[in-house]
């Protein structure tokens, strides 16, 4: 590729593919692995990603919405979809069209949803959700029985799953142990059902809490939910990267960035690279956080600008217009990981993923499709 991209983002097929396999070893035999492509994919592109997990033997993916899981089956994708929120009564009909499973917390939303199915004249499928704990969507436990009871009499949709959601499976051992205790009585009564809980922070804990199938997020790309899990050989997807386009020798005194918040300490080499906050680098980054040059470490100078941020390469050897900078991912022995990143800014990992801008382009390689 030639040196006029300026700010992007590669995707490595052959990672993905390594952290499926380690990701399959974990869970128990004969259980089902949905893929969440949500948001993107976690901002790695979600009708690439979604054709490349299907080719490599994804079972189910997960989607936010139906605008999401829409865009996957434009693309000719045939695996069973699942919408991990609460439709809208308007985004019924396109989902039942689309062949879409949706997520039901209440009678209310089924009562819309079985309306819509029968005016079609084709059945609208559906997994039913419990709220153990995690207090998002589902119908309380101690209610949900009956609420079960009263969807499945409606002839116009199936109810074809039955989940929960681990609120702190990467943290708190005890609730989440407690959330599953409070679904397994559901599990036992419909071994008929669909039966999942377990998430990327449950699976590579080894929580036992497998099920009938699995839903898969941050460790699919790469990333341990867990810090202590670092030892599983994950590794990251996605390398996000960008370009000097300017040199400039800083004399002592000087201010850099909006606010003036850094001032030169000593005579410094700084360049500028062509990213900020408009591709989704947080401005919390200034003058906390590190970018790779040459296998360098070169600490950013000033506040992060939509646009631009200016870093210190003082000490990188030859650094010169049009070198290539690494804002995630590995350069040399160096590497920056989306866990240093949300450190830094405050977040968590998924947040440092999700965030990567659309205007950033998606570079793929090593990919079967």
């Amino acid at each position: 590729m030639t040196e006029t991209r300026r700010c992007w983002v590669e995707v490595d097929g052959r990672a993905l593919r390594h952290n499926f396999r380690i990701l399959r070893n974990l869970i128990s035999r004969g259980t089902r692995l949905m893929a969440v492509v949500k948001a993107n994919a976690y901002g790695h592109g979600l009708v690439r990603m979604a054709r490349e997990l299907e080719a490599i033997g994804t079972d189910w993916l997960g989607v936010a919405n139906v605008a999401e899981g829409a865009a996957i089956r434009e693309a000719g994708v045939r695996l069973p979809i699942l919408l991990l929120s609460a439709t809208l009564p308007g985004e019924m009909d396109e989902a039942v069209r689309k062949k879409l499973t949706l997520t039901l917390s209440s009678f209310g939303e089924a009562k819309q949803l079985d309306r819509i199915a029968r005016a079609l004249g084709r059945p609208a499928e559906a997994h039913f959700k419990i709220d153990t704990g995690m207090g998002r969507l589902g119908c309380w436990h101690a209610q949900a029985r009956q609420e079960l009871d009263r969807i499945r009499r409606l002839p116009g949709l199936a109810v074809k799953g039955l989940c929960t959601h681990f609120a702190s499976a990467d943290d708190n051992v005890g609730l989440t142990r407690a959330q599953w205790e409070a679904v397994s009585p559901f599990f036992a009564e419909h071994e008929d059902l669909l039966r999942h809980a377990a998430n990327s922070p449950a699976v590579t804990r080894r929580y036992g809490f497998d099920a009938d199938m699995v839903r898969i997020g941050l460790a699919l790309y790469g990333i341990a939910p867990n810090p202590e899990d670092q030892g599983l050989g994950l590794r990251p997807v996605l390398t996000w990267k960008s370009r000097v386009t300017l040199l400039r020798e800083m004399a002592r005194g000087r201010t850099v960035s909006y606010g003036a918040t850094y001032r030169v300490p000593s005579p410094q080499l700084q360049a500028v690279v062509a990213m900020g906050y408009g591709d989704g680098y947080f401005r919390l980054h200034s003058n906390a956080s590190h970018m790779l040059v040459r296998g360098k470490r070169c600490p950013i100078r000033g506040r992060v600008t939509m646009d631009q941020i200016m870093i210190d390469v003082t000490r990188v050897a030859g650094c010169r217009v049009g070198d290539e900078v690494v804002a995630l991912g590995d350069q040399g022995a160096e590497e920056i990981l989306a866990r240093e990143l949300a450190t830094q800014a405050h977040t968590i990992p998924w947040e440092i993923l999700t965030n990567i801008g659309a205007r950033v382009p998606r570079i793929y390689k090593h990919f079967r499709t």
